[in-house]
């Protein structure tokens, strides 16, 4: 079994050790210029606030230092025991049955939609478009690039059973599944712990402490930091990222960077979920998904460059700063599509995959339905709300809209209160019924128009 060395870090004239012994672990404190002097020595559990805290008391009396700069020593070592605990995970090897197995896997056309039937069959029913975006989300982790997405959804919308059922087809060792992250965490991940990782986040709330971290690993592809003792500390990304949210207030340097995937809240979405549910607890099985089969086929999936041979003969709108990232989003699905499908594309005299029409014939029809659905800068409650007013020739009141978008009125006023800071409708009437009607209908052309694949022109 992997025991992780005895680790040190020097800080304010301090040299503090810290050594694995069973359940708690031993640490030792001398002056950093007097190496040979008997050091203070406690056995404790570092994880344990209370714990730490009276250590820190200890240590701070003994070399007069105050405890709770002692307290962000021992939480620095902390870290550093916590870097090399972390040991690198054993390199799977295929038995020649297995591979053949997963190569048949990857050699199959419509790779995609098997993905998608795996995930129905692991239980997320439904939301057939986001499962296919998502999937190619998690293989995008392979290239320089990877992408990124936010899931937005009222509360119970099946968010987290959208990435359970990624997870689930992701080999081990190359997801990681968080509820919260710190501010420092990812600084502290170890320095290839993030390589090439599909990171999911439970909340995006949960991530928004290291929103710049977050945002420095999609852009730059690392991490870099000068730590007291360690000098510079360096995480290498890059990462694939999806978190979702109820919110419809986001930083926009963070919406910028990722797809913002509206998950399905209506009625013929919830009736789908009910008899899923109805048939579980009726002891109805679903279909019997090879989980080993498909983690296989991943771990046969190389990190590869890719190459668009066609990418000069495709259009993407050039409204605002945002189309910039938005043309990178295009090209980068294309990319992973190509990936996914490497053991059927050819190879350039680079080693590089080369991707063909099919490619983006694939990411367009999963692409152009988001970019018709969503306007700019407005949630997808809001968008709903705002097409339905548009259509309208007379003012509405919650009420009838909830109705007839089949949603909560709760979510309706809230949309509300949104396309008022937008300046987008206004109040009639303060009723009641208070009534609404569109202010400014200048965004409804704002849909990006993707080339269709049959457009494409012959190449040159």
């Amino acid at each position: 079994m992997y025991e992780p060395p005895t680790v040190s870090v020097e800080v304010d004239g301090l040299t503090y050790s810290l050594a694995p012994d069973a359940k708690k672990s031993v640490v030792s404190v001398r002056p950093t210029d007097h190496p040979e002097s008997h050091p203070f020595t406690d056995r404790v559990d570092l994880v344990d606030f209370r714990r730490r805290q009276r250590l820190a008391r200890d240590v701070a009396d003994l070399f007069a230092r105050q405890a709770r700069e002692v307290m962000g020593h021992l939480a620095l070592l902390l870290d550093a025991y916590e870097r090399e605990a972390r040991s690198e995970p054993e390199a799977v090897v295929l038995s020649p049955e297995r591979r053949k197995a997963a190569l048949a896997l990857l050699r199959k056309p419509n790779l995609l939609d098997r993905a998608a039937k795996a995930m129905t069959a692991l239980g997320h029913v439904g939301e057939e478009q986001n499962k296919r975006l998502g999937y190619l989300i998690a293989v995008s982790r392979l290239l320089p690039r990877p992408l990124s997405a936010i899931l937005r959804a009222p509360s119970g919308c099946g968010k987290s059973q959208l990435l359970e059922s990624l997870e689930a087809l992701t080999p081990q060792e190359s997801v990681t599944f968080l509820s919260r992250l710190t501010r420092q965490a990812l600084f502290y991940a170890g320095a290839n712990s993030l390589k090439h990782k599909l990171v999911l986040v439970d909340e995006q709330a949960g991530a928004s402490e290291a929103d710049y971290s977050i945002r420095t690993l999609q852009s730059k592809g690392f991490l870099t930091m000068q730590a007291p003792g360690k000098g510079t500390v360096r995480v290498e990304g890059p990462i694939a990222l999806l978190s979702g949210t109820t919110s419809a207030d986001l930083n926009p340097e963070n919406l910028s960077r990722c797809l913002e995937l509206a998950l399905d809240d209506s009625e013929a979405q919830t009736r789908r979920i009910q008899k899923a549910q109805r048939r579980a607890w009726a002891g109805k099985r679903r279909a019997k998904v090879d989980l080993q089969l498909w983690q296989d086929a991943q771990h046969l999936l190389e990190p590869l460059l890719v190459t668009i041979p066609f990418a000069e003969r495709l259009t993407f709108p050039a409204r605002n700063t945002h189309d910039r990232r938005g043309n990178q989003k295009l090209l980068g699905l294309v990319a992973a599509h190509a990936l996914l499908h490497q053991h059927q594309r050819k190879r350039d005299v680079h080693g590089q995959v080369v991707a063909v029409p099919d490619d983006y014939a694939a990411v367009y029809a999963l692409l152009q339905p988001v970019l018709d659905e969503g306007l700019d800068e407005l949630s997808p409650r809001a968008t709903k709300v705002y097409r339905v007013l548009a259509r309208s020739s007379t003012p509405r009141a919650r009420r009838e809209l909830s109705s007839e978008l089949r949603c909560g009125y709760n979510t309706v006023k809230r949309a509300l209160v949104e396309l008022l800071d937008q300046e987008l409708v206004a109040l009639v009437d303060a009723g009641p019924p208070a009534t609404y009607r569109v202010l400014d209908r200048s965004v409804l052309g704002a849909c990006a128009e993707l080339r269709e694949p049959e457009a494409l022109p012959p190449a040159t």
